[in-house]
Formats: structure tokens, sequence, C-alpha cells
């Protein structure tokens, strides 16, 4: 079944009952100016920080300060955004799925092999999958001149809805319709779902659910992996 995760809370630490209201709470930048709950947030998902909750002489959590994260903490931090699917899991050989583009290009994972694989799980009517196509494309844009990284996007609509789709909106990646018994079989069930691929043909990657900074996320994977 479609289930749309639509991630409210994104930080678990900041959610402890134990803490002031976020209201009560002065959040400073790494470089000490006064930022939003939500740029916090942000800045949090794409790995390069971390917070230190700082108390006032009463005890009580007053402040967080954001600190820019070390290239361990950051690996550590955006893995910790992975969502547990037993078909995909990291560091192991993803299935070799078998499908044809709407434009007839017959592929495969297996074939693909030497690329890195940008995998977007997506439908035409998931609110979340279309708030993030504008990140996508700029993703596209990005590496759209290197052959060794492939962007597909797998959809479980008809290809006539998708074919309807990109006629009036732009989303660059090559698409794949048709698929929705496939993801239910590959217990894909929350959309949008990205997933990376090393050129090993291995899950370096893969989270599910809306992300506003899902472009910093994967082009680190991308990076990483060419």
């Amino acid at each position: 079944m479609k289930k749309l995760l639509l991630l409210i809370c994104l930080i678990p630490l900041l959610s402890c009952a134990q803490q002031p209201k976020k209201t009560e709470i002065l959040i400073k930048s790494a470089d000490n100016k006064p930022i939003s709950y939500d740029e916090m947030s942000y800045l949090l998902l794409t790995g390069d920080y971390k917070m230190e909750n700082i108390k006032n002489e009463a005890g009580n959590f007053s402040e967080i300060r954001l600190l820019k994260t070390t290239s361990a903490e950051k690996e550590a931090a955006l893995n910790s955004l992975i969502t547990p699917n037993k078909f995909f899991k990291k560091g192991e050989p993803v299935p070799n799925i078998k499908f044809t583009t709407i434009d007839g290009k017959s592929l495969s994972f297996e074939q693909l092999k030497g690329k890195v694989i940008v995998v977007n799980f997506w439908f035409t009517t998931c609110a979340p999958c279309l708030k993030e196509i504008p990140e996508l494309n700029e993703l596209y844009e990005k590496y759209k001149q290197n052959d060794n990284v492939v962007f597909l996007a797998i959809s479980t609509d008809k290809k006539e809805t998708v074919e309807d789709f990109l006629a009036k909106r732009s989303f660059n990646y090559q698409h794949v319709a048709g698929m929705e018994q496939q993801l239910e079989d590959l217990e894909i069930g929350t959309f949008p779902t990205n997933l990376i691929i090393s050129p090993e043909g291995k899950t370096v990657f893969i989270v599910g659910g809306y992300f506003p900074p899902i472009k910093s996320i994967l082009e680190y994977w991308i990076d990483k992996n060419l």
C-alpha cells in the first residue's frame, strides 16, 4: 500500500520532553548567528553539523549551538537516515531488477554495473514526491555530462500517466513506469524513496520520505562512489 512519509519531527534529539520548548531556546549557527528551528533542522539533516546543548546558570537548557562535523561524523549522520529494507541492505548486492524505460530502452541493474545508479521511486499524485523534483532536477544537471552516473525514476503509475505528467512538468531522470507490483515485492512502500547503487552493484544509501536537503545528501553519496 502506498504510504506518504511526511517528516514532521526530523531530529529525535529535539523532541526530548525534558528540554524547554523550542521557542524558549536560542539557536545559533556555527558562525554564532541566530537561526530558526527550521533552519537548524535543515542543516542537521545535511550531516554537515551537529548540535551542542548549552545550559544556563540555573542548569536548564537555554541555547543550541551548531558545530561543524568531522568527515566521519557526517557519514555516520547520513547513514543514520537509511531506511531499513531487506532487499537493499547497505554494502550488499542489489536485486537484478529488469525494466524498460518509457522510451523503449531495456535495462537492468546488472547491465548498469560500473556506474553510480541514482534511483527515485515515486508516483505522480504523491505530494512529497513532487516537492522534491526541483532538487532532483538540479542534481541531474550537475552530473548529466558524467557518463558514470545514471538517473532513473521508477513509478508505480502506468506509462500513459507518466507521459502525461512529463508533458506538463519537467522531471529529467530516465523514466520507468508500471512498476507497482515490483515495488511492492521489494517492500518499497514509502514515497518518495531515493536509492544510490555503487558501481559494484551494491546498496550505498536508501532513504524513504521527503527530506528538504535531499540534493546535498545524494551528492555526498554520488561523489563518494565516483
